[in-house]
């Protein structure tokens, strides 16, 4: 035999002989684990003919082949040994992101049969249900198949092999995606939450958060089969989702951006940031153009962007600030697992649900640590609020009485003299508690404290809710009393002093003591400062009438007008 012919008989025998081969001799058939062989056709042009006679490498149902398959054949041989017809049904779960499935099954005998499916003329699509494509392989007594699948991609070639017998083939359909399902789900639930959250706060680290989670959400129902599942979305119809890729990452770039307040806090992090944020807001760009092309630097990019963001969370967290490394160890989740994604992209890792699914799971890790820190910053910032609503409270408190100060007394009397929605007079009285220095001196300071607080409490209790009642200092308050005229005031006044009259304090030092007050009441005409100096002369009058008496301003040049002790 010439060597010529030698040589090809040789080349023959062993691409033939290497074929795996897959026996079938059972009723049930659920084969998710099997042997093959694959060819990348380069040229994307070789015809079956010449395919046949390719030089295959060896390889499993699994395949990752990378961006520089775009072409690729997967082989293998089927071996009915029983004395009955099979049908069986080849599923291609990933079908949906193809551009174009050929199957050839062709017997010992030569016999060859086609099945075509062309996702962009929507040829044959009744053999797609959802995102898997679905080839039937009727398989006749004791014969021998050789299978040769075709996949045609836009950008990266990956795609899993099942082979299932009719019942087997319909447990399948139903049951795949309700890991994706749960995902997306989870993931749509925390978007709304966060669009309602900034709703309510306006803050901008909730609306990238939620645009981040509809970016995700849009990755991962378009690369596992969701969106195709659901919707019919398949082959070029849905490149463009694919921006999806980008905008994710831009999106947690501005949530960090926004989070950490880099521009004002760190901003040599926020140059390296707003970096990434512009390469990939280009490629995003150039994506609206040429998907495809903008696909290729896609990984790189996001290796960059993971690279960099880890950076600059440790170089915050090495700066102090409390979220950093929450924000640290979900990204380095999301880092962890999309470094296997990007491996298995690229053809550099085997196919397998954990690799095939790392960018999916990266996100759902990454997003319930960034859920956890806006919980965590509504927390610190609601402590902070109440910090600082408690320090307000005590610069407007007087910390004896817990009545309010002078301060707060004419900044609130001020607010509502200059209401517009105002029709009404406001009035005011100031209050002294009689002989209280003799009080003071004859029973002691802490007594006089115990009488501050008792009178105090009189003083809040029988006046109204809108009344804004302050110590002025020593044993002398004040009352504002919206909505009152004197006369009004007056009557209401009167009937606290009877109230204080007819209180019995009671001492840790003395069983019973009592206190009476004098007060004088002058309506606002339209300044404070007036009113108070003039209310003030009242009260004087009052004591000078002999105490234990409400006094009105209006009433001092007039015959005496007071309600006394009868």
């Amino acid at each position: 035999m010439p060597l010529a012919a030698m040589l090809v008989f040789l080349l023959l025998f062993f691409s033939v002989s290497a074929t795996a081969q897959i026996t079938v001799n059972q009723d049930q058939i659920a084969l998710t684990q099997f042997d093959t062989h694959y060819y990348i056709d380069k040229s994307r042009t070789q015809s079956i003919a010449d395919i046949q006679n390719a030089p295959f490498s060896s390889a499993t149902n699994r395949l990752t082949l990378g961006t520089n398959a775009k072409t690729t054949w997967v082989r293998f041989a089927l071996h009915n040994s029983s004395a009955l017809k099979k049908q069986l049904f080849l599923h291609v779960p990933e079908a949906y992101h193809t551009e174009q499935l050929t199957l050839y099954l062709i017997s010992d005998s030569n016999t060859q049969i086609r099945h075509s499916i062309d996702l962009e003329n929507n040829q044959a699509q009744e053999m797609l249900y959802g995102g898997t494509a679905v080839f039937p392989l009727i398989l006749l007594p004791n014969e021998r198949y050789q299978v040769y699948l075709k996949s045609d991609v836009f950008s990266h070639q990956w795609f899993t092999l099942a082979i299932y017998d009719e019942t087997q083939s319909k447990h399948a359909l139903v049951s795949e995606n309700y890991d994706i399902a749960i995902m997306v789900g989870m993931l749509l639930a925390l978007m709304f939450y966060n669009v309602i959250l900034f709703l309510s706060s306006r803050k901008k680290e909730n609306i990238f958060y939620a645009l981040y989670l509809v970016s995700g959400t849009t990755w991962i129902a378009l690369s596992y089969g969701f969106l195709a599942t659901l919707f019919g979305i398949y082959g070029k119809s849905m490149m463009h989702l694919h921006l999806s890729l980008l905008t994710m990452p831009s999106f947690l770039i501005l949530f960090m951006i926004s989070i950490f307040e880099t521009k004002r806090l760190y901003p040599t992090e926020h140059k390296a940031l707003m970096f990434v944020l512009l390469l990939l807001v280009f490629d995003l760009v150039f994506g609206v153009f040429d998907i495809i092309a903008a696909l290729k630097p896609a990984s790189t990019l996001a290796a960059i962007m993971i690279v960099v963001t880890l950076s600059v969370s440790l170089s915050i967290l090495k700066k102090g600030n409390p979220l950093a490394k929450y924000f640290l160890f979900g990204h380095g989740l999301f880092f962890t697992f999309n470094l296997l994604a990007i491996g298995y992209y690229k053809g550099l890792l085997p196919n397998t649900y954990v690799t095939s699914h790392g960018v999916g799971i990266g996100i759902m890790l990454e997003s319930f640590m960034l859920a956890f820190i806006i919980s965590y910053r509504i927390r610190v910032l609601e402590r902070i609020e109440k910090q600082q609503a408690a320090l307000q409270v005590q610069a407007n408190t007087d910390p004896l009485t817990q009545l309010y100060n002078r301060r707060y007394f004419d900044q609130a009397t001020e607010a509502v003299l200059t209401d517009d929605t105002r029709t009404r007079p406001v009035c005011i009285a100031i209050a002294d508690i009689d002989f209280f220095k003799k009080f003071n001196d004859k029973y002691g300071h802490q007594v006089g404290d115990e009488v501050l607080v008792v009178f105090a409490d009189i003083l809040q209790k029988f006046t109204p809710d809108n009344a804004i009642v302050a110590r002025l200092g020593g044993e002398e308050f004040i009352i504002s009393l919206p909505n009152h005229s004197e006369s009004q005031a007056f009557a209401l006044i009167d009937k606290v002093r009877k109230q204080i009259e007819n209180t019995t304090i009671s001492s840790h030092t003395h069983d019973a003591l009592s206190i009476t007050a004098s007060f004088g009441v002058c309506e606002i005409e339209s300044l404070l400062k007036p009113a108070i100096i003039n209310a003030d002369k009242a009260l004087y009058r009052a004591k000078e009438n002999g105490r234990n008496q409400v006094m009105p301003f209006s009433t001092l040049n007039k015959p005496r007008l007071s309600l006394q002790t009868q």
